[in-house]
Formats: C-alpha cells, structure tokens, sequence
C-alpha cells in the first residue's frame, strides 16, 4: 500500500503556492493538509494535522520563531521540514541544520523540480514506514548525507544526487565496496536503480559538475584544488559523516588514491 504523505504548505507567494497545491493534489502519493501564509496558521496547522512534510518559506513573518517552537517538540510531533529560501549562507544553513530542518532549498526553483526532491525523499523509509521504524543512526545518516550536498548546492532533483547519496551511504556500510567504484559501487547502485553502472557514473558526475560550479570552483571547508572525481568524493564525504556522527562503520575505509578516477 502507498503511504499518502501529507504536506503543508507555507508560502507567502500565494500563486506559488496554489499551483503547488494543484500539483501536488494531482501527483500520486501527496495530499495537501493546508497552505497558510503566516506563522500562527502553520502552527495551529501543523498542531491539528500532523504533517508529514512542511514546506516552509523563510520570508514568511515569523518563520524563524515558528521553527524554533516547532524544534521544541516531540520528534514523533514534527514533520519532516523542507525549508525554500532565496537566501543561502553558511550561518543560515547551520542555524535550520540546529533547529530540525532536514533540507534546504534555494528559490527560485520550479514546481517540477520541487516535486522531484519531495517524490524522492517522501519515499525514504522514514515515510514510507511508521517514524519509530527507523533507529536514531538510521535516521541521522540519511539526514547527514543529504543535508551536506544541500549545503554544498548539490542539485536534489538530478539522478546523480540521488546516486550520490547511495554510494556515500553503501561506502559507510562496507567501506570495501569503494575499492573499486566501476565493478562494485556503481553496479550495485545501478542495480538498486535498475539502470546501467555508466549511467550511475555519468549522471554522478554530472550532480558533481553542477554544485561544482554553483559554488564558484570550490567546495568551502574542503581542500579540493579541482573538481573531484566521484570516488574521491564518497571517500572525502563518507569520512566527514563519519567525523560528524562520531561513527565506527568506515573506520578501515580507504584513502583516495592520488587523483582518482571516476
């Protein structure tokens, strides 16, 4: 049976946010709890409906109050939260990362690729699955994975994101399958993805290109002095996870091994 996620919408761009509601209403596995365009109404909303997942404007009145409030709730109380602002810096990245958001999302960004990120992320077993059915770790590693290439400007509605994700996810796991990226790692997300391990490379690659450039030619707080191959990445990735979560599992990873390769 597919889970229906449930989404609010808070928005101060009402023709945005209708034909959000429109798109979502017509896209299967979404139903739209309400569209407010203030503070109080997201949380009065949020308190009566139980929302999966909150699509939060930051240029609505008082949203950072209201993040706030809701971080102070129960985790089982809160919904997975989507923040969209046309602002992005380090501080603002750091403070939604404190206060619960699980991911950020520049504007302006089209209601196809919005759809994209929510349609992927919705069916992570966080959604499709009763929240309790994931442990704490679980849960935090996903988050972890997927709010550093937010933070990085990697593109979420691209396949190579997605693929990224995986890899970095696989490498923790079983640090071994990163020995050889074209005859273990990319087969097995293609496997998972139903598609061929050159596709997985090239569209990887491509997500790397795109935040890439988005960031100017570099990657703050990481020492690349060129666009990286993929496999230098998930090694140089996975370790930061680790690092950030105090994990065990990639303890015997192995270091890049001179350039790389793809």
């Amino acid at each position: 049976m597919i889970h229906i996620a449930q989404v609010l919408i808070a928005d101060g761009d009402a023709e945005f946010a209708n034909l959000l509601c429109q798109t979502l209403r017509k896209t299967r596995g979404f139903a739209v709890c309400g569209a407010v365009q203030t503070a109080g109404e997201l949380e009065k909303l949020v308190q009566e409906t139980n929302p999966d997942i909150l699509l939060l404007d930051l240029m609505i009145p008082d949203a950072d109050a209201a993040l706030r409030r809701l971080h102070a709730r129960a985790e089982r109380q809160r919904p997975c939260i989507f923040v969209l602002s046309s602002l992005a810096s380090a501080e603002l990245s750091a403070e939604c990362d404190r206060l619960g958001v699980s991911f950020f999302l520049r504007k302006p960004i089209s209601i196809s690729s919005l759809i994209d990120v929510l349609s992927f992320h919705s069916t992570a077993a966080f959604f499709s699955t009763p929240r309790t059915a994931q442990t704490p770790a679980q849960r935090d590693i996903l988050l972890q994975i997927r709010y550093l290439l937010n933070s990085l400007q990697f593109p979420a509605h691209v396949m190579g994101y997605r693929y990224l994700c995986d890899s970095i996810l696989m490498t923790l796991e079983d640090p071994a399958i990163s020995d050889s990226v074209t005859k273990l790692l990319y087969p097995a997300v293609a496997r998972k993805y139903n598609t061929t391990w050159t596709s997985v490379e090239r569209d990887m690659r491509n997500a790397v290109s795109i935040a890439w450039k988005r960031c100017g030619g570099r990657f703050p707080g990481y020492s690349f002095s060129r666009r990286p191959p993929n496999r230098e990445l998930i090694l140089t990735f996975a370790e930061r996870v680790q690092h950030e979560l105090r994990l065990d599992l990639c303890a015997g990873a192995p270091a890049p091994r001179g350039g790389g390769s793809d």
